[in-house]
């Protein structure tokens, strides 16, 4: 679930940095909606145990906590791949969100 709330942290610092967009708010809240429900509309993207329970406790891990995983906290590719201890996360998380998105940032 993290690196689903991650890889939609991630696609808003993308559009930050490179259209100078960034939503805030209610209004992050309801395009995190969307976002899932691009998620679950593509195939083999979500695990097999995915369902309206698992996905309402991702958005309450993605709205209220005060964890890392928080939307209303930006990120930056350096905080991923620190987080991860992986220098090839962010790659990943890009590519997860083209397949959800159905298209690249740009």
């Amino acid at each position: 679930m993290n690196q689903l709330i991650d890889c939609f942290r991630l696609r808003q610092a993308d559009e930050l940095n490179f259209a100078g967009m960034f939503t805030v708010g209610d209004h992050q809240v309801d395009e995190f909606d969307e976002f899932l429900d691009l998620a679950e509309s593509r195939t083999k993207i979500l695990p097999r145990w995915w369902n309206a329970e698992k996905r309402a406790v991702c958005k309450g891990l993605a709205v209220e906590g005060g964890n890392w995983s928080n939307i209303s906290r930006p990120v930056s590719k350096a905080d991923i791949q620190q987080h991860y201890n992986n220098p090839t996360m962010p790659i990943f998380l890009r590519i997860l969100g083209e397949k959800i998105y159905g298209k690249g940032f740009m």
